[in-house]
């Protein structure tokens, strides 16, 4: 894929049916790029953040992922939209509003969408796009400190299982947040990624069903062990926002930056 120049940050990225999307937060498009790596669509998105893709198959963003959303009493314009796929040309359709700055999504098998908000806090939205307020005033928020909730700004989410993970911009530990779904109350720590020194952490991806990989700003790569809390670190050069597995390619993630680029990572 061509580097796309200063504008060009790319935020989040989905691997699905042979296409690679691609936020591209600064520019207000969406990309779809195929196999090899050509330019195929570009959709028209307001600051787009995090690509996931639902059970009904259509593909779901986050919109309005930009830091003027953060400005205390600001207009709630953030959204989630959702897209066909299978359109030559598809075309972004509202599925939700009234949100602040959504960054992270969780898309689950009953279509309810769960939304890490950067000035709301995680949210979970039901099928009909309605925003379940009970449930979301449980879950971690924007500016609330607590012992566990040590940084400020929901950014990256996935689901394993019954819990969510959670990563804020920015931590004093590089926390990530373990949310049980049925109790969001309930948060803990599930790792530290850089204590005793604070990290900017983005988007992270499941790599098994005990193993994550977190992106951080400082070009590192995390790989989390979820049942002994063990940590492995590595540099890869480049700001990282979003980390992808690629199905049958075992040991292979991409990875979007801050540059631009989408990257090939490689573990050995």
């Amino acid at each position: 894929m061509p580097s796309p120049g200063l504008d060009g940050w790319a935020e989040n990225l989905l691997v699905a049916d042979g296409s690679v999307w691609v936020s591209r937060t600064l520019r207000n498009v969406v990309e779809r790029y195929d196999d090899s790596g050509r330019l195929r669509a570009s959709i028209a998105v307001t600051a787009p953040g995090s690509i996931r893709q639902g059970p009904d198959g259509m593909v779901y963003v986050a919109s309005g992922d930009s830091t003027v959303n953060m400005i205390p009493g600001a207009p709630r314009t953030g959204a989630v939209v959702r897209l066909d796929p299978r359109a030559a040309q598809p075309i972004a359709r509202v599925f939700a509003t009234g949100l602040g700055m959504p960054n992270g999504l969780v898309v689950e098998s009953d279509g309810t969408v769960f939304v890490a908000d950067g000035a709301l806090g995680l949210l979970r939205l039901r099928a009909d796009g309605s925003i379940d307020t009970q449930w979301s005033a449980r879950a971690p928020h924007n500016l609330a400190p607590t012992p566990v909730i040590n940084g400020t700004g929901m950014n990256g989410l996935i689901a394993v299982g019954d819990d969510l993970f959670l990563t804020m911009t920015t931590s004093s530990t590089g926390r990530v947040l373990r949310v049980p779904i049925d109790n969001p109350a309930d948060t803990s720590s599930a790792a530290d990624l850089t204590a005793p020194v604070p990290a900017i952490l983005d988007d992270l991806a499941v790599v098994d069903s005990t193993t994550l990989a977190v992106a951080s700003a400082a070009g590192q790569v995390h790989l989390v062990d979820l049942r002994g809390h063990r940590v492995c670190s590595s540099s890869v050069g480049h700001p990282l926002t979003a980390l992808a597995v690629v199905r049958g390619r075992p040991g292979e993630l991409l990875a979007t930056s801050e540059t631009g680029q989408v990257i090939t990572l490689r573990r050995q």
